[in-house]
């Protein structure tokens, strides 16, 4: 992935696994369009590498530091879109169900 360091290819080979693993994530997705999928707060603090009891200002800056890694524009070459919008998930399902 042309732009990226090792250590974020790693960070998003590693999201890539866990979300394979986790059934909300497979190579056939991308050629489809996705409804949003029910993601549990459990999976969406493993998204953004938070622990529960963190602030809300943690959870922002943690989705918007994966967002920049993944984000659609950035990675041309690749379809992230899928992932971007876990992502967007993770963070607005930690928002509403814990600061709200």
């Amino acid at each position: 992935i042309k732009g990226l360091t090792t250590l974020q290819v790693l960070q998003l080979w590693r999201l890539i696994k866990f979300l394979k693993n986790s059934q909300k994530f497979s190579q056939g997705q991308f050629d489809t369009s996705q409804n949003s999928t029910n993601v549990t707060n459990s999976e969406a603090y493993k998204l953004l590498g938070l622990v529960k009891g963190c602030s809300k200002e943690e959870v922002l800056q943690a989705a918007m530091k994966l967002q920049k890694k993944i984000h659609p524009d950035m990675n041309r070459g690749i379809k992230t879109e899928r992932l971007s919008q876990l992502v967007n998930e993770a963070r607005d399902k930690i928002i509403k169900s814990d600061f709200s």
